[in-house]
């Protein structure tokens, strides 16, 4: 399934389109379900919408205690960390919104040991979902058209019994846990963010088929899918 573009002219009305757009997803699931289940993305387009999103008139307009906060993927570093996706949500936004502290679900990274987060994080989301879809599953393009911690020619890539993954990325040193593709492709919608000049070829790779088998380009969304990109990153 092909994602539905959405080209905005800069990275800051990417991120103000991304904000409306988040607010609208979270009300609508809200208003039909009455809950909103979300995984976050780390990144720093993500963090421009994490900053709008604490700002008004978004901040007003989500009744933020039917919110359930979860990460699409996590570093195995301590909370307090600057590599941390959960730091990065919480000085953004966590901290300035009036949600709930026990609707805010972080990975358990303090555990030191990648499997036991990834294990632990799957109990935790189906203890709170119970079964459903997030409402929302966020994601940033990496340069080498990884998406969450789903790296090129890593085993993740090939998990499908579980709702999470941990992995370890040579090239970053780093272990990390995600979200896999069952979990992502079931959302009710998944938005990609990809922005800058730096984002053009890999833009311009997938959507010519100059690549095959990325990360990005085995996703299979059964509902919504959206790119939104600006300008510089569509260039191409």
């Amino acid at each position: 399934m092909k994602a539905e573009q959405k080209i905005l002219p800069d990275a800051t009305s990417l991120i103000t389109a991304a904000a409306e757009h988040f607010v609208s997803t979270a009300r609508s699931a809200i208003a039909k379900r009455g809950v909103f289940y979300v995984a976050l993305a780390g990144g720093s387009t993500p963090k421009g919408l994490y900053e709008k999103l604490a700002t008004s008139p978004y901040i007003e307009q989500i009744d933020w205690a039917r919110v359930h906060l979860f990460f699409g993927d996590e570093r195995c570093v301590p909370a307090t960390h600057d590599d941390s996706n959960f730091k990065m949500a919480r000085q953004a936004m966590i901290d300035l919104i009036p949600i709930p502290a026990e609707n805010v679900h972080r990975m358990p990274t303090e555990s030191g040991d990648a499997a036991d987060v990834a294990a632990r994080y799957a109990d935790t989301m189906k203890m709170i979902m119970d079964g459903a879809p997030f409402d929302l599953v966020l994601l940033g393009l990496g340069p080498d058209g990884h998406i969450a911690s789903l790296f090129p020619e890593t085993p993740a890539l090939e998990v499908t019994d579980t709702l999470t993954a941990s992995l370890y990325v040579e090239k970053f040193d780093s272990w990390r846990v995600t979200i896999t593709y069952p979990v992502i492709n079931a959302a009710r919608q998944v938005i990609v963010f990809i922005a800058g000049e730096a984002k053009a070829a890999i833009v311009n790779d997938i959507t010519t088929d100059a690549v095959s088998g990325l990360p990005v380009q085995r996703l299979a969304p059964e509902n919504d899918y959206y790119w939104f990109m600006d300008k510089a990153a569509a260039g191409q």
